[in-house]
């Protein structure tokens, strides 16, 4: 309200909040921004008319109220997420050596295929076949291998609207607790203008398989991988749930997604209910 360059910027915020954008590097519509600018300029001039300076500072104050309040919860919510991050972190450093092959990040490949993916951008047709050929058979032998060992498990398959590649998710149910999740998505990215060679085609975008789970992606692409890495990645990363879910429970992270639960182990006395479950203890003899 007090300068343009902010009411420009408000203009353009207003117009992305109330347009439907695929693409999250394109804005809203120009016409909104015409649009919302207007409404800045009118409801300004209103302000000044009614009451001249003063009122647009306690407009401004009754404003940033709400904001105010949604700010605090924005804070409540960063830490809530930055604890369940560190209950992840070190539920994947408790691992067990043995099993910890490469410390649950991105699955080990040769130096052949490190070099062939740095050289490589995959057409759509190419993730497609890939996709129908490695990734979706793995999740699927694995999800059969659960569910012989007695695992509530679905394997699903779905189209995605944006990219037309079928996705992968692999659930694994958990009770209680925070189910085990794993997706593999095709993602359009755009070709790198640096490296040795230039992709063999006109378009510009390119598509990686990437890994998701419940806190979002991984930030690395199964491309070129063999099946029996996919399938050890995903018993990576169901170990490091089970580590995370271990962590968590011992420290009381509390969230949504993770209710506390109390521990089954017959070691851990049960609490005493009434004065009847209670033993009397003898008194020392001197």
């Amino acid at each position: 309200l007090f300068y343009l360059t902010s009411a420009n910027s408000g203009a353009m915020v207003m117009s992305n909040f109330s347009s439907s954008i695929p693409n999250p590097e394109e804005d809203g519509k120009k016409w909104l921004r015409i649009f919302w600018a207007l409404v800045t300029a009118v409801l300004t001039i209103a302000m000044l008319v009614a009451g001249g300076v003063t009122t647009m500072e306690y407009a401004t104050l009754i404003f940033a109220l709400p904001v105010t309040i949604i700010a605090y919860l924005v804070m409540a919510s960063f830490s809530k997420v930055l604890r369940m991050e560190r209950a992840e972190r070190e539920g994947r450093t408790r691992r067990r050596r043995a099993t910890a092959a490469h410390g649950g990040r991105a699955p080990e490949k040769t130096w052949r295929q490190r070099l062939a993916t740095l050289r490589s951008y995959p057409t759509k047709k190419a993730v497609e076949r890939f996709v129908a050929e490695v990734v979706g058979p793995s999740l699927e032998a694995v999800s059969k291998e659960f569910r012989e060992l007695g695992y509530t498990v679905e394997h699903i398959q779905t189209l995605d609207e944006d990219t037309e590649i079928t996705t992968n998710t692999l659930n694994v149910d958990m009770g209680d607790q925070r189910d085990f999740h794993y997706e593999a998505a095709a993602v359009e990215a755009n070709v790198p203008s640096f490296g040795a060679r230039n992709a063999p085609r006109g378009d510009d975008r390119y598509y990686r398989i990437e890994v998701f789970t419940q806190t979002g992606s991984e930030g690395y692409d199964l491309m070129g991988l063999s099946s029996q890495q996919i399938i050890d990645d995903v018993l990576d990363r169901y170990e490091n749930h089970l580590s995370f879910l271990a962590y968590s429970h011992e420290h009381s992270y509390q969230s949504v997604v993770t209710p506390p639960t109390p521990p089954t182990t017959d070691s851990i006395p049960a609490v005493p209910k009434d004065a009847d479950d209670v033993e009397e203890l003898e008194a020392p003899k001197h």
